[in-house]
């Protein structure tokens, strides 16, 4: 059997170092420390304002211009304005990491409407290879999509339980 030299545990803690935490880490202490920084009333209200803007932009976007109503057509052009003035104000103060959640949002309901049109397609018999294609590209983004949103726990962006 053989022997194996022993190295003595460290009598003291200075000058020890610390190492690098890894980039996953790193990135999971960046989000806890700003879970606790304050953020302020402003900041708040234009993420609400920007979240609901770009649900409500996405929902007229889906449609047809032609078929909007008069009212529905400058609710879009509300939105579209609303969405800038939170975007300016979040970008003043620093805080543009925080739409990330609506823009993963965003994305999912465009794809969610896409893959709704393409499927229409599909029941009319009408549906191309090309479409086919589309149509698992929309899925696997909604997908992608959805796993960043539960990672975030924000799936109420998509009417879901978070």
């Amino acid at each position: 059997m053989a022997t194996q030299k022993l190295i003595p545990a460290p009598t003291r803690a200075d000058n020890t170092g610390t190492a690098p935490l890894n980039p996953v880490a790193a990135a999971a202490l960046a989000r806890l420390e700003r879970a606790f920084v304050p953020v302020s009333l402003d900041v708040a209200r234009a993420v609400t304002r920007y979240e609901v803007a770009t649900a409500r932009y996405d929902e007229l976007i889906a449609r047809p211009v032609s078929t909007l109503s008069p009212a529905e057509y400058t609710a879009l052009s509300d939105a579209q304005q609303t969405i800038v003035e939170a975007l300016d104000e979040l970008g003043k103060a620093g805080s543009l990491d925080l739409i990330g959640p609506a823009q993963s949002a965003s994305r999912y309901r465009q794809a969610a409407a896409r893959a709704a049109e393409l499927s229409t397609l599909a029941l009319l018999d009408r549906m191309t290879e090309l479409d086919a294609d589309d149509l698992a590209h929309a899925e696997d983004l909604m997908a992608a999509e959805k796993a960043t949103l539960t990672a975030s726990g924000r799936l109420d962006l998509i009417g879901g339980a978070s």
